[in-house]
């Protein structure tokens, strides 16, 4: 059986078409990782495209003695020069978008009038503070107004929110946590959003399943954010919680590491299904069948050694990606993110876990593995019952097109049709189930899907076997 497996793993390792495979996704890889790098800092307002916008109304509002829109031109012009002195990522923009620019616009406005000196005197006071490097009077400007109003307040909604304002403002005063467009203000306004939203949803009907799962969400943003912020994380260290909260979050060496099974997996699929749609086809097209099965050993052997061996290339293409990520993105983003902690949502009893990066590919890779394992040996399959090259190759890459269509379809008939929960492919990715979060069919377990998944496997190795023992090669 080993000999066999060599025999097979030197005639794969001399194909040109896996090779074209790993040179392309090296390739993407350094592609996605520079992208990653330039959007690594999220623009802020003023940006060239805000400018161009600004630019091009500017002159409408001339033509149309529009003077409101013109000095709100002129006061972003005037912000964005002294935003640009301080850079786009430096707390002082943030004020200078937020207080600052509507000074300006107020000067301009009472140019000439007795009211332009108040107004002089709060641009003098917001500049002085701005050069002094002096953001906590900011702050506490933004707390003392936020108490005052909470006095005030009637409705409940508008209590709960002043309140995780306050909050906020707290926290950045006790953690030190100056205004800027970085991650630890990116918690800060995830948590901010995801409070409003689970004050939201709560009024909704939260039997729900729908709802029951965007709130798992919803307080998983919380959990992790709260995390953050208590500990003074200004670094994405996630991949749990809302996909608000990682649009948010810019990335790192380790995070797009964390992704690289998904993000890449057409790449390995379409390598193992290369391997698995030819690895018995060919012998059958090329007349080479006959050479191996005069050699002593049955032929159910003969054919496990052959899927044995797609297997080995399958786990060669997981290594081969993470090793290819993590070089890669270790070069362009720098290695000192490899030995973060990572920071996930524990579903099942409401905490916050904590997981090195070996343990989240492990997990990473053992729920995306049923997806690769069924179509690689789709693709066996039909090599090996067919003996047809291009179809063992094109029906495993369009059922990864077809799978999304029947998901969705899945979805939204599975209450009404429970039959529609034994296809397959609503059940290959168990990353649904991970860290105990409700899995996106009501009513599925984890021993559930593992179970379709088994028998969806058994049956198709079962035909490759019993096809390839009968078979009459005599013509061949």
């Amino acid at each position: 059986m080993i000999n066999l497996i060599k025999n097979e793993l030197k005639k794969i390792f001399s194909k040109k078409a896996l090779y074209v495979v790993l040179f392309v996704t090296i390739g993407l890889c350094i592609t996605i990782n520079i992208m990653n790098k330039k959007n690594e800092h999220k623009s802020s307002r003023y940006n060239e495209q805000e400018a161009e916008m600004y630019q091009m109304q500017l002159n409408a509002a001339k033509e149309a003695g529009d003077k409101d829109f013109e000095r709100a031109c002129q006061s972003y012009t005037e912000a964005r020069g002294m935003a640009y002195k301080y850079g786009s990522d430096s707390w002082q923009v943030y004020v200078i978008a937020n207080k600052l620019e509507q000074v300006i616009n107020d000067m301009l406005r009472t140019e000439g009038t007795e009211g332009y000196n108040v107004y002089k005197e709060e641009y003098d006071r917001i500049v002085s503070c701005l050069e002094s490097d002096n953001w906590r009077v900011f702050a506490e400007e933004e707390l003392e107004d936020v108490n005052s109003q909470l006095e005030f307040a009637i409705d409940e909604e508008t209590k709960e929110s002043l309140k995780d304002q306050k909050q906020v403002l707290e926290w950045r005063l006790e953690k030190n946590i100056p205004y800027g467009n970085n991650d630890i203000n990116s918690y800060l306004n995830a948590w901010t959003t995801a409070k409003s939203d689970i004050r939201q949803m709560k009024t909704q009907n939260i039997s729900r399943y729908e709802n029951r799962q965007r709130l798992e969400e919803v307080e998983a943003t919380i959990a992790i954010c709260e995390y953050a912020i208590n500990n003074n994380i200004n670094e994405n260290v996630t991949k749990a919680g809302d996909s608000m909260l990682q649009w948010e979050l810019s990335s790192n060496a380790q995070i797009t590491l964390l992704g690289v099974f998904s993000d890449y997996s057409f790449f390995i699929i379409l390598a193992i299904v290369i391997i698995a749609g030819t690895i018995v086809s060919e012998e059958f097209n090329k007349g080479t069948i006959k050479l191996l099965l005069v050699r002593p050993y049955s032929r159910v052997k003969i054919l496990l050694a052959k899927f044995i061996t797609c297997l080995i290339v399958l786990l060669i293409s997981l290594i081969s990606v993470a090793i290819i990520q993590t070089i890669v993105g270790g070069i362009i983003f720098g290695f000192e993110s490899y030995g973060n902690e990572i920071v996930m949502y524990n579903y099942t009893n409401s905490s916050i876990e904590i997981v090195s990066t070996l343990q989240y590919l492990s997990i990473a890779a053992l729920s995306i593995l049923p997806e690769y394992l069924l179509l690689m040996t789709l693709a066996f399959t039909i090599s090996t019952a067919l003996t047809n090259t291009p179809m063992a190759i094109a029906v495993p890459l369009l059922g990864i097109i077809g799978a999304e269509m029947i998901n969705g379809l899945v979805l939204n008939i599975y209450r009404k049709a429970e039959i529609a929960l034994y296809f397959v492919t609503p059940h290959w990715d168990l990353s649904m189930y991970a860290f105990g979060k409700l899995p996106t069919y009501e009513g599925v377990t984890l021993g559930f899907s593992i179970s379709i998944c088994v028998i969806y496997f058994a049956i198709l190795l079962g035909i490759s076997i019993l096809t390839f023992k009968n078979r009459d090669i005599k013509n061949i």
